[in-house]
Order: C-alpha cells, then structure tokens, then sequence
C-alpha cells in the first residue's frame, strides 16, 4: 500500500498574533529600539495668584508645551489657557475678569547653529484684551549670541536675538451686534525677540523673553510681551516657578478694554518629562 503523505497547511495568523510572534522571534530588535533615548520632551505648568482682604480675586493659568530637537530642526508647541475672576464690591458676586487661550507652534532649521531660520504661529483669545481671535504667522531667523558647550543641570543657557516678519488677521469683541469692533482687521508686522536664559548659582535658573512686534507701516501701532521666570528645582523633573508676564497691545483700547497693558505675578509649579 502506497502511503500519501499530505503537505501542511500554512494558517495566516492574524496581525496581532503575526506582530506578537515576530517580537518573540526578535526580542533583540525591540529591546535595542526602547534603549534609544527619546528626543520629545513635555512640559506641565499650574501657576495661580490670589487676593483677599479688602479686594477678592483669584487667577489660575495652565499651560502644556511638547518640544523634540536634533541637529536639523527643533519643532515646538504649547497651549496655553488662564482664567480669573473677582468679586464685585457693588453687587458682591463674583465676575470673570481673565479668560484667555493661546497656542503656538514653531519650526527651527539648524537650532544649534550660529545662524538658523524658523517659522512660527499663533492662535489666541483674550476676554481682557477683548480678542475674539487672533491668528497670526510668519518667519525669520534667529542669531545664537551666547551658548556654552554644555548643559549644566539639564538646563539650556543661551542668548539669542531674532528677526522676522508675520502677517495677522484680528477680530475683536463687539460691545453688541450692531456695532463693529474696533482695533481689528489684517496686519503685517515686524517681530524682533530678544531671549536670555541662564542659572544662578547651583539651584536658581533665570529666563526672560521680550517680544516686539510693531505694524510695518507704524511703529506706534504694535503688540509687546515681556516673560521673567526665576524657578527653583525641587526634584528632578519637578520645579518651583515665579512668574512676570505683561503683555501691551496698543490698539486694545480701541477694542473696548480698559488697558493696553495686561500683567500678571504668577507662582507655580512646572513637571518636565
């Protein structure tokens, strides 16, 4: 009796059990992939302010920033959002004071270049600057002033100086449904950003930003942003902040706020990741 020998089946497994086998065939592969270490970093900072006694008033803010960088480009975003309100010595209840959300993106070709373009955006809203939007995007290049060649503390000291140019497109608030806002419109501004950041001594580090944009036809028509930052390193991906941040807009009054300017005094604290 001639014996037949049938020839196996092959079964197609599904993907999860097809990846499954393969990283039982090559462990080797993705221990080494998890040994690389990781360019992203994340960044979480609550910070708040509070006044009692004759005034009553409380201020929170919130912000998320992710950022990676190599050698060829740094990309970088955060969203930010802040939120106050006070008590009416008149009515006594309480009213919103601060409302505001701001995200903003970026793209640095070259960071760690003398010289290196970048291009950036930003999306924002401001109850206080009576904002309803204001989208706004352009590019430039940045000049490295000061860098040491290494890092102390996980902390990157540098001076920098940069040009650019944006265009912007803003809508104010409208006081009621009839009335256009003021202060809104497209304008194409000059942005000119001066940033310093270094450590004081082995556990304070210092950072400040100062940011100028004025409209290429008048320079009295601008926005300007000045960011201080002193913090304190508790553990080490923990941090305790103080903040300044002011924040003038010469056309807010004309949008129907009661200021130009906008500041705060901040105290927080920031987890990296």
């Amino acid at each position: 009796m001639t014996r037949i020998r049938l020839a196996p089946r092959i079964v197609a497994l599904p993907g999860t059990l097809y990846w499954l086998a393969a990283a039982w065939l090559a462990p080797g592969t993705l221990h080494a992939q998890e040994a690389q270490p990781s360019s992203w970093r994340r960044t979480v900072d609550a910070s708040g302010s509070l006044l009692y006694g004759a005034a009553s008033q409380r201020v929170l803010n919130g912000q998320f920033s992710v950022s990676s960088e190599t050698s060829r480009r740094q990309l970088r975003g955060d969203v930010q959002s802040g939120y106050g309100d006070a008590i009416d010595q008149v009515s006594g209840e309480r009213r919103v004071i601060v409302r505001n959300t701001r995200g903003t993106f970026g793209l640095d070709l070259t960071p760690r270049a003398r010289i290196s373009p970048f291009a950036f955006g930003l999306v924002e809203t401001s109850l206080q600057q009576r904002l309803a939007s204001r989208v706004s995007a352009g590019a430039g290049s940045k000049w490295t002033v000061w860098r040491p060649d290494s890092i102390r503390g996980g902390f990157q000291e540098d001076g920098s100086i940069s040009l650019a140019v944006l265009g912007e497109e803003t809508r104010g608030l409208r006081v009621n449904a009839a009335s256009p806002a003021s202060g809104t419109g497209t304008r194409y501004r000059w942005s000119m950003r001066a940033r310093y950041r270094t450590r004081i001594g082995p556990s304070l580090r210092f950072s400040h930003l100062t940011l100028y944009q004025p409209t290429l036809d008048r320079a009295a028509r601008y926005t300007m942003e000045s960011t201080t930052t002193l913090s304190v390193p508790v553990r080490t991906a923990l941090e305790l902040t103080f903040t300044h941040r002011e924040r003038l807009d010469s056309e807010a009054i004309d949008r129907g706020a009661p200021s130009n300017r906008d500041g705060q005094i901040l105290f927080g604290m920031r987890a990296t990741f």
